[in-house]
């Protein structure tokens, strides 16, 4: 074992306290966006199927899990400079876990998420590779440029199609999710931001949302999802698919887009924009579902 790996694992295993550790590691993997994801998954492996197959959905749940924590705990350890100014409740900062415990975990999740995708086949690895090689892109650099939403158009559609693969049954037509998923991921990148925005603006960072702006920025996002709803509508038009497995989940996520609306009108508090946050990423999914049933329907 090189001197690196040796020290990095001492690392570990000198967090002292136990509760604490725990704590901080269940905090780093960044459990609601990844328990999200992971749920979306195997829902959308259920759907795609048209049956009840608990184990392959479990096993594509746990890969897009440690997928997702492995993004989210190496994004706590790059922002660490960032988070001790701005976020002192970052487990990293209250002192949770060592930094390198964060790069530990990062790369278990990744090693961890790639073995259970494999078990698909090696389309189905290479899919959460996309995905990780994305969210890494996103941590190391695209997060404070103008691309910032770059790699949430290419990761976040890719999960529909991962389950499309896992699930052997690929289509060509399944690759309108990139173009569908564009306005979706640019909406959820900025959702994500905007919490944080003033923090991230003193540190410096300029991805899109700090240099559009926070009401900018809230206007794009109900716009790009008021979009992808509007288009979602119509492809039943262009493509083989059953409105009646669409529209459900259409009339659905209009109201959770009217809510969200209301609730930022109503509250312009920073935690209405933390729940715009919560409230896009619960309407991204259940756009993605609603997509997947119509295709799976048709």
């Amino acid at each position: 074992m090189s001197s690196t790996s040796s020290k990095r694992l001492r690392a570990v295993l000198a967090d002292r306290m136990p509760f604490q550790a725990v704590r901080g590691i269940v905090s780093v993997v960044h459990l609601f966006p990844g328990i999200l994801t992971a749920v979306a998954g195997g829902v959308f492996y259920l759907l795609v199927i048209g049956e009840v197959r608990g184990f392959g959905s479990v096993l594509l749940f746990g890969s897009m899990f440690l997928i997702s924590a492995a993004v989210g705990s190496m994004n706590d350890y790059l922002d660490l400079d960032l988070d001790r100014r701005a976020q002192p409740n970052k487990p990293l900062v209250r002192g949770d876990i060592r930094p390198e415990t964060a790069v530990v975990v990062s790369f278990a999740a990744s090693a961890g998420g790639a073995l259970l995708s494999s078990c698909f086949g090696w389309q189905a690895l290479a899919m959460s590779l996309v995905v990780l090689a994305s969210g890494m892109a996103y941590n190391f650099w695209a997060k404070g440029t103008i691309w910032s939403w770059a790699p949430y158009a290419i990761a976040i559609p890719a999960l529909p199609i991962w389950a499309f693969v896992a699930a052997d049954k690929f289509r060509p037509v399944v690759l309108l999710t990139f173009p569908l998923g564009a306005l979706t991921s640019l909406a959820v990148n900025l959702a994500n931001t905007l919490p944080d925005l003033a923090g991230d603006a003193r540190y410096g960072l300029k991805g899109l949302a700090h240099r559009l702006g926070l009401q900018r920025s809230i206007i794009v996002i109900w716009v790009s999802f008021g979009g992808v709803i509007g288009l979602l509508a119509l492809t039943p038009i262009f493509i083989d698919s059953k409105p009646r497995a669409l529209f459900p989940g259409l009339i659905l996520g209009s109201v959770l887009l009217l809510v969200m609306i209301v609730d930022y009108a109503v509250s312009r508090s920073a935690a209405s924009l933390r729940r715009g946050w919560y409230f896009s990423s619960i309407l991204t999914a259940l756009l993605g579902g609603t997509w997947i049933a119509s295709l799976s329907s048709g």
